[in-house]
This record gives structure tokens, sequence and C-alpha cells, in this order.
């Protein structure tokens, strides 16, 4: 008798004030989340989403997955995705992180990050969601 495999389980936290907007929201869950579980059809795929970058700090030892957004309130600074960046890239163990931001402001940004997180996100021609979800098939595709 063959053995059935129980799929592997994948737990992502997403922090990004953008879920703020219940459109934003409905199309991420309609859109690129149902084509990330399409994709990782080998995983059992959870994902939480959060708006408040501390509740992504005090959340981020339970995921196997953090991708954070870079700009919290909107001022451009980013510090707060900064702050959630320092914070999770302590963590032991370490989860993949992921920053995914629409900033133009790249060369900065990797310098301000580097060594702290797995990826970026959203530097690409579609939307930073779209590449988020590239990354992760990527990542964790076969």
């Amino acid at each position: 008798m063959q053995e059935i495999k129980a799929p592997k389980k994948l737990e992502i936290l997403i922090g990004d004030d953008g879920f703020l907007e219940p459109v934003t929201m409905i199309i991420f869950k309609e859109d690129y989340a149902q084509k990330l579980k399409r994709e990782l059809s080998g995983y059992e795929i959870n994902i939480a989403y959060e708006t408040n970058p501390q509740r992504v700090i005090e959340k981020g030892s339970r995921y196997d997955v953090i991708v954070t957004d870079l700009d919290y309130t909107g001022d451009g600074t980013g510090k707060q995705g900064y702050d959630v960046i320092d914070a999770i890239s302590k963590l032991n163990p370490r989860p993949l992180i992921i920053l995914c931001t629409s900033s133009d402001n790249h060369e900065e940004i990797q310098e301000k990050t580097q060594g702290k997180i797995d990826y970026l996100a959203g530097t690409g021609q579609g939307h930073k969601f779209g590449d988020l979800i590239d990354v992760l098939i990527g990542h964790y595709g076969s």
C-alpha cells in the first residue's frame, strides 16, 4: 500500500498597510494567494495579514515566512519596515524574510537591509504582490 504524504505546511505572515483597504485584501486573496496555492500545490499554505508593524514583530516567530512592506505610514521614510526587518532578522530560528515594496529606491534599500532579508520583491514591471508571489514560487517550487 502506498503511503499518502501530508502536504508540507507553509505559514506566511504578510505585513502591509495596504490591507487596510478592503479592495486590496480581496484582490490579494482572490488573485495572488490563489495563484500561490495553485503553483505550490504540495504545500498547505496559510496566509495571515497584518497592518500594524509592531504586531508583525510580535507574531514573527510563529511563521516560516515574513513579508513586510517598507512604508506603513505613507511618510516615505520606511522606518517601520526597517524596524520589522531588524527585529525579525534576529529571531532564532530565523524565518525567510521578504521585503515587498513598490519603492524604486533600490540601492538605498539594499544598503540598509544587506544581510537581513532574503529577497526584495516589487522591483519588477508588475505589481509588487505579483513579484512577491513569483519570489515565493521560485523559492518553494520544485
